[in-house]
């Protein structure tokens, strides 16, 4: 089995089928420099030799976000390969079948459900959804699973296991105890598991410090919270099947971190997000795994590099067709440069006079109708505790119109009326739970922005952002995900970028399409 890491969660997989030539699997591909999601650029940036690359058996998507699922990389493979790939997809993405037989017509498809097997060429490929229980804005990821005689490969992606749960250990094993060992063909088995980690919490904290003492101290109790996390994924659990990591031909691999900030914003902003690099991420897994009785090889696997895996022995390269335009060392933290949130500035994401009445009728619909339902449900907290610390009541505040001369309204719900209505402006910030510009709230709602996007942005105030961030579950918000990446198949396919729109929010463009 080869290994091919292009960047951030993209990967190209080679294994042995029932032909001479291997089965070529890419993973996740976002081969540009920016995500139209996050509003970011990509490190490293990487440049593909097409008239190099292999012919591709198949592209698999794992979940809709557009750092996997990228209209402009999609386009971009579309016009570049010789052959058409077949498009793996998982089931949670049914509902976007349409946009593919639109934009990727010319491809097979095929919807990969759980435990519905396919075979590529003599192998197998399946796909299970996510073992979390909790509820999360990637739902839709499905794990992906690739297996041919004495090699499997897991790709975890972003769902993050529950190691901890000693049921789902015993599914995971599972996974990599249906091999074969090798007998009768001189095969020693190879077993890899491939996670994708961004350590997005620790990179949020050096973002929001607001000095380098803070930054130092929070990047420490980052790499605290990080070892506590793997302790989960290494220490025994318990069941009559432990977790994979003893078993013969056993490999981990870490890929990820590649959202950073454009290039050519300042690329010295990348050196104060990444206080956990990949490097150390695997550096502290080795520790922990160690100290768990685990002889284990882990490796972080960044952008340009291969590895080759012989029962579970990892040969390392380099991935011959692809020039990576970015050094790893060019991102090494550095806690004392003057570079903090406080810089961003306070603002819509896409500025400018709209229609406040027919903004105001939208936000109030999806504050009752999405909103108020998913709040109720998710209980984390409680909506009654919530209510409790408000003193019976929960505040959104929502700025209309320019940012030079907003009009405030703000949405109260509460004890005495579970449902959202408008209320005369509250003069003390401390009770304003959450607070939006209603033009970010109808970008969102038409597709032109996401969970994400903001990260180009301070928040206007309030001390939660649980609106915002239900509008980034996708079950609850199918039509929203739809409408995002209809709007950017449809600028790829008219010749523009993904560079146009992202440095457009940076540099404060509201004409921006």
């Amino acid at each position: 089995m080869r290994i091919h890491s292009l960047g951030h969660s993209c990967f190209l997989v080679e294994i042995a089928g029932n032909r001479p030539e291997p089965v070529r699997i890419l993973a996740d591909p976002w081969l540009g420099d920016h995500v139209v999601g996050d509003l970011c650029g990509r490190f490293p940036r990487i440049r593909i030799d097409w008239e190099r690359l292999p012919a591709i058996d198949a592209v698999y998507i794992s979940h809709s976000h557009t750092d996997h699922l990228d209209p402009y990389s999609l386009i971009q493979l579309r016009e570049s390969l010789a052959e058409p790939p077949l498009l793996l997809l998982p089931a949670s993405l049914r509902y976007l079948e349409p946009l593919f037989e639109e934009h990727l017509g010319g491809w097979p498809r095929h919807f990969l459900g759980e435990d519905e097997p396919i075979d590529l060429d003599g192998v197998e490929v399946s796909a299970l959804f996510n073992l979390e229980t909790r509820a999360t804005n990637e739902d839709d990821v499905m794990v992906l699973v690739v297996r041919s005689g004495s090699e499997v490969l897991v790709s975890e992606s972003d769902a993050l296991l529950p190691f901890s749960d000693p049921e789902a250990r015993e599914c995971i094993a599972s996974l990599f105890l249906e091999v074969g060992d090798g007998e009768g063909d001189g095969d020693a088995p190879s077993r890899v598991f491939l996670t994708t980690r961004n350590e997005l919490a620790a990179t949020m904290a050096s973002l929001r410090a607001l000095s380098p003492e803070e930054r130092r101290a929070a990047a420490s109790e980052s790499a605290e919270g990080t070892l506590a996390e793997i302790d989960s994924i290494f220490a025994p659990a318990g069941g009559e099947v432990e977790a994979p990591w003893d078993l013969p031909g056993m490999v981990r691999l870490i890929i990820g971190q590649g959202i950073a900030w454009p290039q050519q914003i300042d690329p010295d902003w990348n050196r104060v997000l990444f206080p956990i690099s990949l490097g150390d991420r695997a550096a502290f897994e080795r520790q922990v795994a160690a100290s768990c009785g685990y002889d284990l090889p882990i490796e972080a696997l960044h952008g340009g590099e291969s590895v080759r895996i012989e029962g579970g022995v990892v040969r390392r390269g380099k991935v011959p067709w692809l020039e990576t335009l970015d050094r790893e060392e060019e991102r090494r933290f550095d806690p004392s440069l003057d570079l903090y949130e406080s810089v961003l500035p306070v603002a819509p994401l896409r500025d400018g006079e709209r229609d406040t009445a027919a903004q105001r009728t939208r936000i109030l619909e999806v504050l009752n109708t999405r909103f108020l339902p998913w709040w109720i449900g998710a209980r984390n907290p409680p909506v009654e505790h919530l209510l409790a610390r408000g003193e019976g009541e929960y505040r959104i505040r929502v700025r209309f119109g320019p940012a030079r001369d907003p009009v405030i309204e703000d949405f109260v719900a509460g004890f005495e009326r579970l449902r959202f209505a408008p209320a005369e402006p509250t003069g003390d910030p401390q009770r304003i739970d959450e607070e939006y510009w209603a033009n970010d709230l109808e970008d969102y709602l038409d597709g032109l922005a996401d969970d994400f996007s903001t990260f180009c942005r301070r928040p206007p105030g309030g001390h939660a952002t649980r609106l915002w961030d239900s509008l980034g579950m996708p079950y609850l918000n199918d039509d929203l995900v739809a409408r995002k990446h209809a709007h950017h198949f449809r600028r790829a396919e008219r010749g523009l970028s993904a560079e146009e729109w992202v440095l457009a929010f940076w540099r404060g463009d509201p004409s921006v399409r």
